[in-house]
């Protein structure tokens, strides 16, 4: 029994991590996509 619920809060700890670290990716994703073309304007000010 006690076996049962050591593998159970295992794979929600899993689950939780899993999740956590899917939520920063997508989150790291955004702000790159929103910084890159900043960075490009300011990039072209420069040479233009």
């Amino acid at each position: 029994m006690a076996q049962i619920i050591l593998n159970s809060a295992a794979a929600i700890l899993i689950a939780a991590a899993f999740l956590a670290t899917a939520a920063t990716a997508l989150r790291n994703e955004s702000q790159v996509r929103v910084r890159v073309p900043v960075k490009v304007r300011d990039r072209h000010h420069p040479n233009g």
